[in-house]
């Protein structure tokens, strides 16, 4: 538990952005399925995520060699051969999970798939049925289960309406000896900036992908990777510096943003200030420091939001529940959040949970910072950003 006094702020603070997870745990399972080397240079320490990425591809038989600011990855003959070691732990990243599930059945050799708490209870059967539909054998659809292929990635139906994750990962994880993998997308597709992502760094390693109304088909010919790849900074953490401003009227100067342009409309929408309905359909990670500024704000609505159930927690229903712990008014709406503004958050009368959500504790930690509390498990935002609990310890 962490204990967090109030503060006042009186000048600007300067903060800092770990490296990109969603960036990093991609080009780390691109870099697994080609053998030349390839270096990933970065700024900042990796989150627990990405370490646990980086765990999974080593299990493959992957080799990683760590630097500082850099790491250089020599990767396999995917799907060829034996696994390394068989039991794949993922932490809490359901990315990593996607992403290792898609990778392990392009082989032969049974492997074991787990995670912690918060992960054993998240669904996986959206990744794990298209892969049955394929040929793998795959035991259930949370954590722990097994994974036994090789599947036939031929073709294959994905809903993309409550997670980017599966396509994203079919579309990097793939066998790239397999011709023609068209993937059949259904539903109203969410956090598109994802999968757009995913689409962009499978081109820079060789696939081609062609687009036909809602299918998309892949080949490869070559899978060659950039020989260094660079990953900017954790930007879906940016609402938590306008959280942080909006509460102590200070400046949050993010002095290593970079210039990707990867949830540019997203953070344009954060950062409007009269923006009283925020449509977060692709950008749902935002959610719950987002509901936290519209309440210092003039309030507002937050819609678009259905797929945040999935998440570390049910982040619609965690969100209401921690503003209403600070004091401050958040009703749920069917899948909308609806917030009163012009409020400030108070002292909790208890310590604040944060049901393994990285997330949810980011945020509680800064609402603290204005009213002072106690945060349970403050050390799970070490997923996303190691530093973080430090950065807010020296505020002060």
């Amino acid at each position: 538990m962490l204990i967090i006094n109030p503060l006042k702020l009186t000048k600007s603070v300067e903060w800092d952005l770990p490296p990109s997870k969603s960036h990093m745990i991609r080009w780390l399972a691109a870099a697994s399925q080609s053998e030349q080397e390839t270096i990933i240079k970065f700024n900042g320490e990796p989150g627990k995520d990405i370490i646990s990425m980086k765990r999974c591809i080593e299990n493959f038989g992957v080799e990683v060699t760590e630097s500082e600011n850099s790491w250089t990855i020599k990767g396999i003959n995917f799907g060829r051969g034996d696994i390394k070691n068989i039991n794949f732990n993922c932490g809490n990243s359901g990315t990593t999970t996607n992403f290792v599930t898609v990778m392990a059945s392009c082989f032969e050799t049974e492997i074991n798939l787990d995670g912690d708490d918060s992960l054993r209870n998240r669904d996986f059967s959206e990744i794990n049925n298209a892969l049955r539909s394929m040929g793998a054998i795959i035991s259930s659809d949370a954590p722990p289960f097994k994974i036994k292929g090789p599947v036939k990635f031929d073709k294959v139906s994905i809903n993309t309406q409550k997670s980017s994750q599966p396509l994203s990962s079919l579309i990097i994880a793939f066998d790239k000896n397999c011709k023609n993998f068209t993937i059949e997308c259904t539903g109203k597709p969410v956090s598109r900036d994802y999968s757009e992502l995913t689409i962009n760094i499978a081109k820079e390693c060789g696939v081609i992908v062609r687009k036909n109304d809602n299918n998309i088909t892949l080949n490869c010919n070559k899978f060659i990777l950039p020989k260094i790849v660079k990953i900017p900074q954790e930007i879906s953490l940016f609402p938590i510096s306008v959280l942080l401003s909006e509460l102590h009227g200070v400046e949050f100067k993010i002095n290593n943003l970079g210039d990707s342009d990867f949830l540019k409309s997203s953070i344009e929408m954060i950062r409007t200030i009269d923006k009283e309905v925020l449509n977060l359909r692709d950008c749902s990670d935002f959610i719950t420091p987002a509901a936290a500024i519209l309440a210092i704000r003039k309030g507002g609505k937050i819609i678009g939001v259905k797929h945040a159930k999935g998440k570390e927690s049910d982040r619609i229903e965690k969100t209401a529940e921690l503003l209403k712990v600070f004091g401050m008014d958040c009703e749920i709406e069917g899948e909308k959040l609806v917030i009163q503004g012009n409020q400030l958050p108070k002292r909790p009368e208890k310590p604040v949970k944060t049901y393994l959500d990285h997330r949810i504790a980011m945020t509680a930690m800064a609402l603290a910072t204005y009213s002072g509390g106690e945060v349970n498990n403050p050390e799970i935002s070490e997923i996303t950003d190691p530093s973080f609990i430090e950065k807010i310890l020296h505020l002060g």
